[in-house]
Order: C-alpha cells, then sequence, then structure tokens
C-alpha cells in the first residue's frame, strides 16, 4: 500500500512539474521585426516594422517589444524581412552610406574609378573589407617618370558602386533600381585628411587596382 501512495505521489508530482514547464515554455511575448527589407538611409516608419509573437525564452536580449522604440530611428545596417530589431542598432543619426558603415571621425570618403572587376579581384570586393591600393598611372596624363605607387596599406572600403553611381552588391535593398547586369564603377574608401589632394591628382592622371587585404 506504501509503495502504491508513493508511486501516485509521484505521478502527481511529475504531472505537475510537467504542467508548468508547459505553461512556462508556452509563454509568448511580442518582439519587433522589419516588415520588409530596409536600407539604413531612411528613419523608420511604421510600415517598415511589424510585432510578431515569439516564445519568451527564445527571443535575445536587447530585442525590441514595441515599435514606439523604433519609429523615426535609423537602422546602423540594412535591414531584412523578418529580422529581430534591437535598440542597440538602431541610431539617431543615419549612416554615411547604404550598407550602414560610417565614415570614421577625422578620415575622408574617396570614390575611386575602376574601368572593370579584373581591378577589383574580380569584383569580390564588398564594403567593409580591407584594401591595398595602387595607382597605376596613365601615359599621356600622368607625368614622365611615374611609377605604379602604393598609396594606402588596409584602407577600409566604405561602399561599391556601379557605373550609374548606384549602389552595388551586398547591404543593396530588394527595391533598389540596381540592375543585375550593372557593372563595377568606383569604391569608396576612407583616407587620410592630409591625402585628399594626392588622391586628388592620382584620380586625374593613374588607374587603380586595389588589392584585398587581410583582417588585422
Amino acid at each position: 500500500m506504501i509503495g502504491q501512495r508513493a508511486l501516485i505521489a509521484v505521478a502527481l508530482v511529475a504531472g505537475a512539474l510537467s504542467g508548468i514547464l508547459y505553461y512556462v515554455s508556452a509563454q509568448r511575448s511580442p518582439v519587433v521585426v522589419a516588415a520588409r527589407d530596409v536600407d539604413a538611409t531612411h528613419p523608420l516608419v511604421a510600415d517598415d516594422l511589424a510585432v510578431v509573437s515569439m516564445p519568451a525564452d527564445s527571443i535575445p536580449q536587447g530585442a525590441l517589444g514595441e515599435t514606439t522604440g523604433a519609429v523615426g530611428k535609423l537602422p546602423r545596417a540594412p535591414l531584412w524581412r523578418g529580422q529581430i530589431l534591437f535598440g542597440a542598432a538602431l541610431s539617431d543619426e543615419a549612416a554615411s552610406f547604404h550598407t550602414g558603415l560610417a565614415l570614421p571621425i577625422g578620415m575622408r570618403a574617396v570614390a575611386l574609378p575602376v574601368a572593370n572587376a579584373a581591378q577589383v579581384v574580380g569584383g569580390a570586393i564588398v564594403p567593409g573589407a580591407r584594401v591595398d591600393v595602387m595607382a597605376v598611372p596613365v601615359a599621356g596624363r600622368a607625368p614622365g617618370g611615374r611609377t605604379t605607387e602604393l598609396l594606402l596599406q588596409a584602407a577600409m572600403v566604405l561602399d561599391v558602386r556601379s557605373e550609374t553611381g548606384a549602389p552595388l552588391g551586398p547591404g543593396v535593398s530588394k527595391g533598389s533600381t540596381t540592375s543585375l547586369g550593372d557593372r563595377i564603377g568606383s569604391v569608396v574608401v576612407a583616407i587620410d585628411a592630409l591625402d585628399e589632394v594626392r588622391f586628388a591628382d592620382r584620380i586625374a592622371t593613374s588607374t587603380f587596382v586595389l588589392a584585398l587585404a587581410g583582417s588585422r
């Protein structure tokens, strides 16, 4: 009899525990997600956002639970449909480029023209990459005797643009007018303010070759 009572008690406890665990796991909380693909160049509006319900224990720390914390803010990087929004990933200021990358303080952004993808590792250069920049003098435009120069090492790529000047590559939202047939036209890199004049001269007299640099 004692054994049967003990088994019944254990069964009751197990049942209660299962019920508690089910109740806890079934608890759902609201979380804000991107309702569509959004770039990093305009403040978020209500139509950019959606609220979905998720199990409370699966929501990452810092995720927003209501849209009021996101409307009017600017994403620090492009958002994809269904992506969870985090407060720390939003800003009151616009990013410098559609990629969400910002120009480092004290630096300058300059667009280096390239004639074909072979000059930029076959088109493998993407925003955020680090590159070495080489200037190859163009005959008839560059001073006589000038040779190929290594202008920069491990320069930050801020953006990649097509021949029409439109954004090209990762970070471009599906609503962009950039065509899949667009070819690379220029690569925007960050340079020291003291190098502005030198780069202006090389852009007018040289063509550029970029080499992908490893992370440091």
